[in-house]
Protein backbone atom coordinates (compact mmCIF):
# COMPACT_ATOMS: atom_id res chain seq x y z
CA UNK A 1 0.00 0.00 0.00
CA UNK A 2 3.03 2.52 0.63
CA UNK A 3 4.21 1.65 -3.16
CA UNK A 4 0.73 2.50 -3.68
CA UNK A 5 1.12 6.02 -2.60
CA UNK A 6 4.46 6.93 -3.58
CA UNK A 7 3.22 5.38 -7.12
CA UNK A 8 0.24 7.45 -7.68
CA UNK A 9 2.13 10.59 -6.44
CA UNK A 10 5.09 10.56 -8.90
CA UNK A 11 2.05 9.59 -12.12
CA UNK A 12 0.42 12.81 -11.02
CA UNK A 13 4.18 14.05 -10.88
CA UNK A 14 5.27 12.89 -14.17
CA UNK A 15 2.07 14.29 -15.80
CA UNK A 16 2.66 17.39 -14.48
CA UNK A 17 5.52 17.82 -16.38
CA UNK A 18 4.55 16.41 -19.71
CA UNK A 19 1.93 18.84 -19.28
CA UNK A 20 -0.86 17.24 -21.12
CA UNK A 21 -3.76 17.15 -18.98
CA UNK A 22 -7.43 19.14 -19.60
CA UNK A 23 -7.02 22.48 -17.84
CA UNK A 24 -9.67 21.66 -15.45
CA UNK A 25 -8.73 17.48 -14.77
CA UNK A 26 -7.47 19.16 -11.36
CA UNK A 27 -11.15 20.65 -9.97
CA UNK A 28 -12.91 17.73 -11.46
CA UNK A 29 -10.98 15.62 -9.18
CA UNK A 30 -11.42 17.80 -6.07
CA UNK A 31 -15.23 17.94 -6.68
CA UNK A 32 -15.07 14.27 -6.70
CA UNK A 33 -13.34 13.26 -3.91
CA UNK A 34 -15.34 16.14 -1.93
CA UNK A 35 -18.69 15.09 -2.93
CA UNK A 36 -18.67 11.61 -3.69
CA UNK A 37 -15.36 9.26 -2.87
CA UNK A 38 -15.16 10.97 1.08
CA UNK A 39 -18.58 10.37 1.92
CA UNK A 40 -18.53 6.65 0.84
CA UNK A 41 -15.50 6.53 2.68
CA UNK A 42 -17.34 7.48 5.80
CA UNK A 43 -20.48 5.58 5.11
CA UNK A 44 -18.67 2.73 5.33
CA UNK A 45 -16.47 2.53 8.23
CA UNK A 46 -18.17 4.59 10.80
CA UNK A 47 -21.18 2.10 11.16
CA UNK A 48 -18.60 -0.44 11.54
CA UNK A 49 -15.96 1.28 13.96
CA UNK A 50 -16.41 0.26 17.52
CA UNK A 51 -16.03 3.59 20.31
CA UNK A 52 -14.89 3.03 23.88
CA UNK A 53 -13.33 4.64 26.83
CA UNK A 54 -9.64 3.88 25.27
CA UNK A 55 -11.34 5.87 22.02
CA UNK A 56 -11.03 9.36 23.66
CA UNK A 57 -7.14 9.52 23.73
CA UNK A 58 -6.93 9.35 19.77
CA UNK A 59 -9.53 11.98 19.58
CA UNK A 60 -8.76 14.31 21.71
CA UNK A 61 -5.14 13.67 19.84
CA UNK A 62 -6.73 14.91 16.77
CA UNK A 63 -8.54 18.19 18.01
CA UNK A 64 -5.39 19.37 19.73
CA UNK A 65 -3.36 18.97 16.75
CA UNK A 66 -5.94 21.50 14.94
CA UNK A 67 -5.98 23.57 17.91
CA UNK A 68 -1.94 23.64 18.39
CA UNK A 69 -2.43 24.83 14.47
CA UNK A 70 -5.28 27.48 14.91
CA UNK A 71 -3.13 28.77 17.60
CA UNK A 72 0.16 28.74 16.24
CA UNK A 73 -1.83 30.71 12.75
CA UNK A 74 -3.14 33.53 15.64
CA UNK A 75 -0.73 34.24 17.70
CA UNK A 76 2.66 33.75 14.75
CA UNK A 77 0.59 35.81 12.22
CA UNK A 78 -0.57 38.52 14.08
CA UNK A 79 2.82 39.14 14.96
CA UNK A 80 4.17 38.23 11.30
CA UNK A 81 1.30 39.93 9.62
CA UNK A 82 -0.25 37.21 8.14
CA UNK A 83 -3.26 37.42 6.33
CA UNK A 84 -6.86 35.86 7.16
CA UNK A 85 -6.50 33.32 4.23
CA UNK A 86 -3.07 32.53 5.48
CA UNK A 87 -4.09 31.81 8.70
CA UNK A 88 -6.82 30.13 7.21
CA UNK A 89 -4.47 27.75 5.12
CA UNK A 90 -2.50 26.72 8.36
CA UNK A 91 -5.30 25.63 10.59
CA UNK A 92 -6.96 23.88 7.48
CA UNK A 93 -3.59 22.03 6.13
CA UNK A 94 -1.03 21.96 9.18
CA UNK A 95 -3.96 21.21 11.31
CA UNK A 96 -5.80 17.91 9.82
CA UNK A 97 -4.02 15.24 8.98
CA UNK A 98 -3.91 12.55 6.12
CA UNK A 99 -5.18 10.11 8.85
CA UNK A 100 -6.80 7.84 6.75
CA UNK A 101 -5.41 7.25 3.34
CA UNK A 102 -2.01 7.78 4.16
CA UNK A 103 -2.29 6.99 7.83
CA UNK A 104 -4.21 3.66 7.89
CA UNK A 105 -1.65 1.52 5.49
CA UNK A 106 1.38 3.06 7.45
CA UNK A 107 0.03 1.92 11.11
CA UNK A 108 -0.84 -1.53 9.54
CA UNK A 109 2.63 -1.90 8.80
CA UNK A 110 4.04 -0.88 11.86
CA UNK A 111 1.38 -2.37 14.20
CA UNK A 112 -1.20 -4.79 12.29
CA UNK A 113 -5.10 -5.18 12.99
CA UNK A 114 -4.66 -3.74 16.63
CA UNK A 115 -2.85 -0.30 15.56
CA UNK A 116 -5.28 -0.08 12.75
CA UNK A 117 -8.15 0.03 14.95
CA UNK A 118 -6.67 2.73 16.70
CA UNK A 119 -6.20 4.61 13.49
CA UNK A 120 -9.99 4.10 12.56
CA UNK A 121 -10.81 5.97 15.50
CA UNK A 122 -8.43 8.36 15.37
CA UNK A 123 -9.66 9.14 11.77
CA UNK A 124 -13.35 8.72 11.76
CA UNK A 125 -13.85 10.60 15.60
CA UNK A 126 -10.65 12.73 15.21
CA UNK A 127 -9.93 13.80 11.75
CA UNK A 128 -13.14 13.64 9.60
CA UNK A 129 -15.39 15.40 12.18
CA UNK A 130 -12.76 18.24 12.84
CA UNK A 131 -12.66 18.59 9.20
CA UNK A 132 -16.61 18.46 8.86
CA UNK A 133 -16.90 21.03 11.70
CA UNK A 134 -14.01 23.50 12.72
CA UNK A 135 -12.50 22.97 9.34
CA UNK A 136 -15.69 24.21 7.64
CA UNK A 137 -15.98 26.97 10.42
CA UNK A 138 -12.21 28.36 9.35
CA UNK A 139 -12.83 27.96 6.07
CA UNK A 140 -16.04 30.25 6.00
CA UNK A 141 -14.28 32.85 8.63
CA UNK A 142 -10.65 33.05 6.69
CA UNK A 143 -12.95 33.08 3.00
CA UNK A 144 -12.45 36.95 3.32
CA UNK A 145 -16.15 37.37 2.64
CA UNK A 146 -18.48 38.10 5.47
CA UNK A 147 -20.52 35.68 6.79
CA UNK A 148 -23.11 34.93 9.25
CA UNK A 149 -23.27 32.41 12.10
CA UNK A 150 -26.85 31.13 9.71
CA UNK A 151 -24.45 31.03 6.85
CA UNK A 152 -21.26 29.09 8.39
CA UNK A 153 -23.93 26.50 9.66
CA UNK A 154 -25.78 25.93 6.50
CA UNK A 155 -22.19 25.16 5.18
CA UNK A 156 -21.82 22.59 7.55
CA UNK A 157 -24.78 20.83 7.03
CA UNK A 158 -24.59 20.86 3.49
CA UNK A 159 -20.92 19.86 3.37
CA UNK A 160 -21.74 16.29 1.75
CA UNK A 161 -18.70 14.42 4.16
CA UNK A 162 -20.62 16.01 7.07
CA UNK A 163 -24.24 14.99 5.91
CA UNK A 164 -21.93 11.18 5.30
CA UNK A 165 -21.36 11.41 9.15
CA UNK A 166 -24.37 11.92 10.23
CA UNK A 167 -25.96 9.62 8.37
CA UNK A 168 -23.28 6.89 8.90
CA UNK A 169 -24.34 7.46 12.57
CA UNK A 170 -27.55 6.93 12.29
CA UNK A 171 -27.04 3.71 10.65
CA UNK A 172 -24.71 2.14 13.34
CA UNK A 173 -27.83 2.22 15.15
CA UNK A 174 -29.13 -0.56 12.78
CA UNK A 175 -26.33 -2.50 12.12
CA UNK A 176 -24.41 -0.06 9.26
CA UNK A 177 -25.78 -0.86 5.56
CA UNK A 178 -26.68 -3.93 3.56
CA UNK A 179 -23.45 -5.85 2.36
CA UNK A 180 -24.66 -5.21 -1.71
CA UNK A 181 -24.49 -1.06 -0.93
CA UNK A 182 -21.61 -1.49 1.59
CA UNK A 183 -19.82 -3.58 -1.13
CA UNK A 184 -20.46 -0.74 -4.15
CA UNK A 185 -19.52 2.52 -2.10
CA UNK A 186 -16.44 0.29 -1.01
CA UNK A 187 -15.50 0.72 -4.40
CA UNK A 188 -16.52 4.31 -5.06
CA UNK A 189 -14.56 4.94 -2.08
CA UNK A 190 -11.16 3.35 -2.96
CA UNK A 191 -10.59 5.57 -5.70
CA UNK A 192 -10.09 8.41 -2.84
CA UNK A 193 -6.34 7.57 -2.24
CA UNK A 194 -5.07 7.05 -5.84
CA UNK A 195 -6.89 9.90 -6.97
CA UNK A 196 -6.20 12.33 -3.95
CA UNK A 197 -2.13 11.28 -4.44
CA UNK A 198 -2.78 11.47 -8.38
CA UNK A 199 -4.09 14.70 -8.39
CA UNK A 200 -1.27 16.28 -5.56
CA UNK A 201 1.42 15.25 -7.93
CA UNK A 202 -0.37 16.84 -10.60
CA UNK A 203 0.12 20.27 -8.39
CA UNK A 204 3.57 19.34 -6.33
CA UNK A 205 4.78 22.50 -5.97
CA UNK A 206 8.21 22.78 -3.96
CA UNK A 207 8.79 26.59 -4.61
CA UNK A 208 7.18 29.04 -2.15
CA UNK A 209 5.56 31.68 -3.29
CA UNK A 210 6.98 34.98 -2.53
CA UNK A 211 6.28 36.10 1.31
CA UNK A 212 4.65 32.65 1.99
CA UNK A 213 8.23 31.04 3.25
CA UNK A 214 7.74 31.52 7.33
CA UNK A 215 4.06 30.02 6.68
CA UNK A 216 5.26 27.30 4.82
CA UNK A 217 8.21 26.55 7.47
CA UNK A 218 5.98 27.15 10.39
CA UNK A 219 3.23 24.88 9.26
CA UNK A 220 5.28 21.71 8.21
CA UNK A 221 7.36 22.28 11.62
CA UNK A 222 3.68 21.82 13.65
CA UNK A 223 2.69 19.18 11.23
CA UNK A 224 5.58 16.81 11.17
CA UNK A 225 7.33 17.80 14.47
CA UNK A 226 4.95 20.26 16.93
CA UNK A 227 2.30 17.90 17.11
CA UNK A 228 3.80 14.02 17.35
CA UNK A 229 5.65 15.95 19.88
CA UNK A 230 3.02 16.96 21.89
CA UNK A 231 0.99 14.18 21.61
CA UNK A 232 4.03 12.28 22.22
CA UNK A 233 4.41 14.19 25.80
CA UNK A 234 0.85 14.17 26.56
CA UNK A 235 1.21 9.86 25.86
CA UNK A 236 3.81 9.80 28.39
CA UNK A 237 1.67 11.67 31.15
CA UNK A 238 -1.69 9.75 30.44
CA UNK A 239 -0.79 6.10 29.21
CA UNK A 240 -3.37 4.98 27.53
CA UNK A 241 -3.82 1.38 26.98
CA UNK A 242 -2.34 -1.08 24.44
CA UNK A 243 -0.96 0.91 21.07
CA UNK A 244 -3.65 3.69 21.82
CA UNK A 245 -0.36 6.48 22.59
CA UNK A 246 1.73 5.23 19.75
CA UNK A 247 -0.60 5.50 17.04
CA UNK A 248 -1.63 8.35 18.18
CA UNK A 249 1.61 10.01 17.97
CA UNK A 250 2.15 8.69 14.20
CA UNK A 251 -1.08 9.95 13.57
CA UNK A 252 -0.85 13.49 14.67
CA UNK A 253 2.57 13.39 12.03
CA UNK A 254 0.96 12.42 9.49
CA UNK A 255 1.02 14.53 6.13
CA UNK A 256 -1.82 17.21 5.93
CA UNK A 257 -5.08 15.91 4.49
CA UNK A 258 -5.67 16.43 1.27
CA UNK A 259 -9.51 17.05 1.60
CA UNK A 260 -8.20 19.86 3.97
CA UNK A 261 -6.38 21.09 1.39
CA UNK A 262 -8.63 20.88 -0.98
CA UNK A 263 -10.95 23.03 1.25
CA UNK A 264 -8.44 25.56 1.39
CA UNK A 265 -7.88 25.83 -2.38
CA UNK A 266 -11.76 25.83 -3.18
CA UNK A 267 -12.13 28.63 -0.69
CA UNK A 268 -9.59 30.77 -1.95
CA UNK A 269 -7.43 31.02 0.67
CA UNK A 270 -3.97 30.96 -0.63
CA UNK A 271 -4.17 28.24 -2.89
CA UNK A 272 -0.66 28.35 -3.57
CA UNK A 273 0.34 27.97 0.07
CA UNK A 274 -1.82 25.21 0.18
CA UNK A 275 0.03 22.83 -2.54
CA UNK A 276 3.37 24.27 -1.09
CA UNK A 277 2.70 23.30 2.60
CA UNK A 278 0.77 19.78 1.47
CA UNK A 279 3.74 19.04 -0.80
CA UNK A 280 5.76 19.37 1.27
CA UNK A 281 4.84 17.71 4.09
CA UNK A 282 3.67 14.66 2.08
CA UNK A 283 7.23 14.23 1.08
CA UNK A 284 9.49 14.81 4.39
CA UNK A 285 6.90 13.08 6.06
CA UNK A 286 8.34 9.64 4.40
CA UNK A 287 11.46 10.82 6.23
CA UNK A 288 9.97 11.74 9.65
CA UNK A 289 7.65 9.28 9.94
CA UNK A 290 9.60 6.25 10.36
CA UNK A 291 11.91 8.11 13.01
CA UNK A 292 8.86 9.14 15.32
CA UNK A 293 8.47 5.23 14.75
CA UNK A 294 11.87 4.97 16.09
CA UNK A 295 11.17 7.29 19.24
CA UNK A 296 8.40 5.45 20.16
Amino acid sequence: MNLLLIICLLTGIIVRQIGRFPPQLVASINWWLITIALPCVILTLIPSTRFSSSSLFPVMSMWLVFLGAATLALLVGRLAGWSREVCGVLMLVAGIGNTSFMGYPIIQGYYGAEGLKVAVIADQLGSFIVLSTAGVIVMALCSGSRISLRAVGMRIITFPPFIALVISLALKTVGGLPAMIQAALVSIGATMTPLALFAVGLQIALRPARGMVTPLVAGTCWKLVGAPALVWLLSRWFSPDGYSGDVSVLEAGMAPMIAAAIMAQRAGLRPDLANTLQSYGILLSFITLPIWHQVL
